[in-house]
C-alpha cells in the first residue's frame, strides 16, 4: 500500500481540523505539511520503515519534539493530541439493519 500524496494528506488533515472544530490551515511546503505556525508533518525516508510520517512540534527549552507515526490513524491521533482538540463524544457512523 502506498502512502497518500501530500495533496491527499493535506485534504484529509483539513477535513480532520473541521471535524475537530479546530481553526487552522494545512499548507504544503517543500519538505512536508505545515499546520499553523508550529506543527509540521514530514514524510519518513524509506530507510525509516515502518515509520511513514514524523510529526514535529515545539518542545521544552526550544527543542523540537519529533513523534513517529506508522499509520494514518496514528498520525491523526498525534495531531489531535498536539492541537489539544477536545476528546468529547466521538462522532461515529453506526451501521444497523433497518427497523421493521
Amino acid at each position: 500500500m502506498t502512502a497518500p500524496s501530500l495533496p491527499e494528506l493535506r485534504d484529509l488533515l483539513a477535513d480532520a481540523l473541521a471535524l475537530w472544530e479546530v481553526e487552522g490551515r494545512v499548507r504544503i511546503e517543500a519538505d512536508g505539511l505545515r499546520l499553523g505556525p508550529a506543527l509540521r508533518v514530514l514524510p519518513a525516508a524509506p530507510a525509516e520503515h515502518p515509520v511513514r510520517w514524523w510529526v514535529e512540534r515545539p518542545g521544552m527549552q526550544g527543542k523540537v519534539q519529533r513523534r513517529p507515526c506508522t499509520s494514518v490513524l496514528g498520525l491523526l491521533r498525534s495531531l489531535r493530541n498536539a492541537l489539544g482538540a477536545e476528546t468529547g463524544e466521538a462522532r461515529r457512523l453506526r451501521v444497523a439493519r433497518p427497523e421493521g
